[in-house]
């Protein structure tokens, strides 16, 4: 089963996971959070800081990031530019 990594305040961290997991998938973690790709553009384009103003949780699976979206009280879906 593939695990699920929460970023809070760690950028550094989060950046190496995307780098590490080109075939990954990211939940933005708040009330309507959206999936991502981890070569979704969003993020090619994202400034500094990204896991201060808004958590991820990154994964090699979608369905264990919607699994641990329902776990939090996260409404989450797909992004559309990605999927």
């Amino acid at each position: 089963m593939a695990v699920v990594e929460p970023f809070r305040c760690n950028d550094e961290g989060f950046k190496r996971w995307l780098d590490d997991n080109p075939d990954g998938y990211v939940l933005n973690c708040y009330a309507t959070g959206k999936v991502h790709s981890a070569r979704c553009p969003s993020y090619q384009s994202a400034g500094p800081r990204t896991t201060f103003s808004r958590p991820k949780a990154c994964s090699a699976s979608v369905q264990q990031l919607f699994k641990y979206a329902a776990q939090h009280g996260i409404d989450a879906a797909r992004c559309q530019r990605c999927f």
